[in-house]
């Protein structure tokens, strides 16, 4: 394991379980783990399994963002990428901060253990992309302004009444429950699981961080953006689409 840590891909029962593997950083994300997530999700979309189950590794969810070693874009997010029809799940135990709350945003469905703990401390940084404002399409306004302007850590009880989340449970069921969820999904009718999805999706309004997070990712998805990204577009190559 690189000390960015690893993401691991299980296809599982038609169940990608994707698992964010760096403990001793409390699986914060790295460049390297922000990069293996954002091919994660598209691997997802473009494979046969059905539903994704994220959770991580060890004691914590996630930490958030590695400041000492931040992606340079948000695309390790579902719908801030790719922009995938298929439901996700996470499965959240000890901290869940910043990215991690990102995370449970994009979710579709969430079950956290009584022991996971939540916060979104960018106003106390003083560190933001403008994602976070989206929270406000997903609970009450007053409740988003709570989370996002006071910055305390909130209890998974409190996430479960403003509708952040599906259920608490101990520790040891959080596996289990999140996969029996998954398990559920997967054996129903796809086409109509994914048409319900794709219109919860064109449903539910975005923030304007959120909007401009995705828009920038279908931009760079376009052929020639991504050899130009890459490095494999030349000189000689745009002379010649220009003739």
């Amino acid at each position: 394991m690189s000390d960015g840590g690893q993401l691991t891909y299980e296809s599982i029962d038609g169940v990608a379980v994707l698992t964010i593997d760096r403990p001793n950083k409390k699986n914060a994300l790295s460049r390297a783990m922000a990069e293996s997530l954002a091919q994660a999700w598209i691997k997802f979309d473009e494979g046969n399994d059905r539903v994704a189950l994220l959770k991580g590794a060890g004691a914590d969810f996630t930490a958030g963002i590695d400041v000492g070693d931040a992606p340079a874009e948000p695309s390790w997010a579902p719908n801030l990428g790719v922009a995938t029809s298929k439901p996700i799940i996470v499965a959240i135990d000890g901290w869940c901060i910043g990215a991690g709350m990102m995370l449970l945003q994009q979710a579709d469905l969430a079950v956290a253990a009584h022991t996971a703990k939540f916060r979104y401390p960018e106003a106390k940084f003083g560190l933001s992309r403008g994602m976070a404002a989206g929270l406000a399409t997903k609970v009450p306004h007053k409740i988003a302004m709570e989370i996002l302007l006071i910055g305390r850590v909130h209890t998974p009880e409190e996430f479960a009444r403003a509708g952040l989340l599906n259920a608490v449970v101990d520790s040891d069921q959080l596996e289990s429950t999140a996969m029996a969820w998954a398990r559920e999904i997967a054996s129903a009718d796809q086409d109509v699981v994914r048409y319900l999805k794709q219109g919860v999706l064109d449903t539910v309004p975005r923030g304007p961080g959120e909007h401009a997070a995705h828009t920038v990712w279908e931009i760079e998805q376009l052929p020639g953006n991504r050899r130009l990204k890459a490095g494999g577009l030349s000189v000689d190559d745009l002379k010649g689409a220009s003739r």
